[in-house]
């Protein structure tokens, strides 16, 4: 799932084009509304994306199978956290005039933690990440 769901933000990304629904193949809110505006901006600045981000690790931190229909804002379906390091080296964004708009000094890698959540479980094609956040490291090591 986390190979995919990076493939399909980088596809989003790189591919103006695209649908930015094609999010939800992959998310829902509300990362999905998170990345989807990012997206949008981005497009909307004409800035490119050169380069695919390139998955280095997964370990999954919790996981949790229950359901709690009676959860709010929405019922809640199982939970898998996973830490995911990803590099980004190869990942340049460019501006209408074809200068980097990435800091020179930006770090290699992000150390992104992924919250994902099956709302249709068991249905195993049903998993999609709902809340993302990530770190800038020099590493993928502790």
């Amino acid at each position: 799932m986390i190979p995919t769901y990076l493939e399909t933000i980088d596809d989003l990304y790189l591919d103006p084009s695209r649908p930015l629904d094609d999010v939800y193949q992959v998310a829902v809110a509300p990362d999905a509304v998170v990345e989807a505006t990012a997206i949008g901006k981005f497009h909307a600045q004409r800035y490119q994306q050169t380069g695919r981000v390139q998955l280095v690790s997964a370990s999954v931190d919790s996981i949790d199978l229950t359901s709690d229909s009676a959860a709010m804002p929405s019922p809640a379906g199982p939970t898998v956290i996973v830490t995911a390091c990803v590099d980004v080296s190869q990942v340049d964004a460019i501006d209408t005039t074809g200068r980097s708009i990435v800091p020179a000094d930006r770090p290699q890698y992000l150390v992104e933690q992924l919250t994902v959540v099956n709302p249709r479980y068991p249905d195993q094609s049903s998993w999609r990440v709902s809340m993302a956040s990530n770190a800038q490291a020099q590493s993928c090591g502790g």
